[in-house]
C-alpha cells in the first residue's frame, strides 16, 4: 500500500511559475488543483553606478533565477522530473544586449527606472522632426480617421520606453555597435535573455506582451516598428522574433536542472497580473501596486488610442485572439516605502497602518513620490490641454516630532 502511494506521488505532475520583478525573483510550484506546493524567493539588488543610472547584473539575475527554481522544487518536496512545464513573467522595459555567439552580455541590464536618456528624450520630444511627424499624422488622421494615425499625432517619448535607452547604449558602448556591424548582436528584455540562457542560445524570442511594452513595437501592426527604427537608427536585425504568449518556446537545456523542462509561456508582469485576476472582459480593470503602481483596462480586440495619456499595450495573444489593454502608471510606490524606511520612519512595513491611523489626517501634507520623474499625463500638451502646473511644497511643522512622523507616514 505504501509503495503504491509512493509511486502515485512520483507520477504526479507540477508546473513551475517564475516571476522576475524589480526587487525580487520568486518561484512557485503548482499542482493540478492550482495549489502552491512550494516556493522560493531571492532579492534582486539594483545597481546605481551613476546618478540617474539604474542597472541589474545579468549574471547575478541568472544565478538567482536558477536558485529559486531549484529552491521551490526542493521546498515542494518533489523531483525535477515531475515538472511538466515552466512559465515566466518578468518586469518590462529592462534590457541588455549580448554576443550572439558566446551569450556574454555587453553591459548590465538597463532598467525601466533608468534616467540616463532623459535629456535625449526631452530633446526629441521638442524637436522639429517630431513636431513635423505629429503635424502630418494629425492631418492624415483628419482625412482617414485611422486610430493608428491619431496615436502617431500624439506620440511623446518617455524614459520608460526602451527606445532611447537603447539609442544611448548604441552610442556609448562601442562593442555593441561593433557587434551590430558584424551581425553578432542580440537585444532582449529580461524574458528574452532568460530564454536564450535556458536554451543555451537556441531561442532568441519574446512574446507580444513584452514586445509591446518596449515602445519600439507597433501594437497596431503587431510587429517591430520599422518607421521608429529608421527614425532612431535602431537595427532591426538585433530584435527577437515575437511569438504568442502561450507559445512553446522550447525546453531548458538538461545541464541546468538535470532534465529538459518545456517553457510553455512567457509574459510581461503587468499583463500576467491582469490575466491572473481573470480580467477577461472588456472594461475589466486591475491595479497592481509593487515597485510602481500600474492600472490596466481591458479594451478588447482593438488597441485603444487615448488623448488623456493612457497608452495601448498587448495584454496577451493566445492562438489568433489578441487582447489589448490601456495602461497608466506611477513609477514609485514600493520605492517610496523603502525610502521612508531608510529615513527610519518605521522599521517594519507592517507598522505603517497603525501609525497612519494614529492621526486623524495628514494635516495638509501631500507627498508626491517622484524618484523616477512625475510621470505626468503624456499627451496633455499634445491635445491642446494646458500642461500641469508645478506645485512647490514647503514644510511647516507645528506638531511634536512624533506627530510629524505620523503625518508623514499617513500622507
Amino acid at each position: 500500500m505504501m509503495g503504491s502511494q509512493r509511486n502515485g506521488f512520483k507520477k504526479e505532475r507540477f508546473i513551475l511559475s517564475v516571476d522576475v520583478g524589480t526587487t525580487s525573483v520568486r518561484c512557485h510550484v503548482y499542482d493540478k488543483e492550482t495549489q502552491i506546493r512550494g516556493s522560493c524567493t531571492r532579492e534582486v539588488k539594483p545597481l546605481y553606478p551613476e546618478v540617474g543610472h539604474v542597472e541589474m547584473d545579468p549574471r547575478e539575475l541568472w544565478n538567482e533565477f536558477v536558485t529559486v527554481v531549484k529552491g521551490a522544487v526542493q521546498d515542494a518536496g518533489v523531483y525535477m522530473h515531475q515538472i511538466k512545464a515552466l512559465g515566466i513573467s518578468t518586469q518590462r522595459g529592462t534590457f541588455t544586449t549580448w554576443d550572439k555567439k558566446t551569450g556574454v552580455p555587453f553591459h548590465n541590464f538597463i532598467t525601466w527606472q533608468d534616467q540616463r536618456a532623459a535629456d535625449l528624450v526631452k530633446s526629441w520630444n521638442r524637436s522639429c522632426t517630431m513636431n513635423a511627424i505629429r503635424g502630418v499624422a494629425k492631418v492624415l488622421y483628419f482625412l482617414s480617421r485611422q486610430k493608428r494615425l491619431l496615436a502617431a499625432s500624439l506620440i511623446v517619448f518617455s524614459t520608460q520606453h526602451v527606445s532611447f535607452r537603447l539609442v544611448w547604449a548604441l552610442t556609448h558602448y562601442k562593442q555593441v555597435l561593433q557587434a551590430v556591424a558584424e551581425d553578432n548582436c542580440c537585444f532582449g528584455t529580461i524574458d528574452t535573455w532568460l530564454l536564450f540562457k535556458l536554451t543555451k542560445g537556441h531561442v532568441h524570442a519574446t512574446d507580444y506582451s513584452n514586445a509591446s511594452s518596449t515602445g519600439i513595437f507597433d501594437s497596431y501592426q503587431m510587429c517591430w516598428s520599422g518607421v521608429l527604427c529608421s527614425l532612431l537608427s535602431l537595427p532591426l536585425s538585433i530584435f527577437p522574433r515575437v511569438e504568442n504568449t502561450g507559445h512553446d518556446f522550447g525546453s531548458t537545456d538538461p545541464s541546468i536542472f538535470g532534465i529538459s523542462i518545456p517553457i510553455m509561456s512567457v509574459m510581461a508582469d503587468q499583463q500576467a497580473a491582469m490575466f491572473g485576476e481573470c480580467c477577461f472582459d472588456v472594461g475589466d480593470v486591475k491595479i497592481t501596486m509593487g515597485t510602481g503602481t500600474f492600472m490596466d483596462i481591458n479594451t478588447g480586440s482593438k488597441p485603444h488610442t487615448s488623448i488623456a495619456g493612457l497608452y495601448p499595450v498587448v495584454g496577451w495573444k493566445i492562438g489568433p485572439d489578441v487582447v489589448y489593454l490601456a495602461e497608466g502608471n506611477s513609477a514609485d510606490t514600493g520605492t517610496a516605502i523603502k525610502w521612508a524606511q531608510s529615513l527610519e520612519l518605521f522599521t517594519d512595513v507592517q507598522e505603517t497602518s497603525a501609525m497612519a491611523y494614529s492621526v486623524s489626517d495628514a494635516d495638509g501634507v501631500c507627498f508626491v513620490p517622484s524618484f523616477s520623474g512625475l510621470q505626468r499625463v503624456l499627451h496633455s500638451w499634445a491635445s491642446n490641454l494646458p500642461p500641469p502646473k508645478a506645485i512647490w511644497c514647503v514644510p511647516y511643522w507645528s506638531q511634536s516630532p512624533s506627530e510629524i512622523s505620523s503625518c508623514m507616514r499617513r500622507c
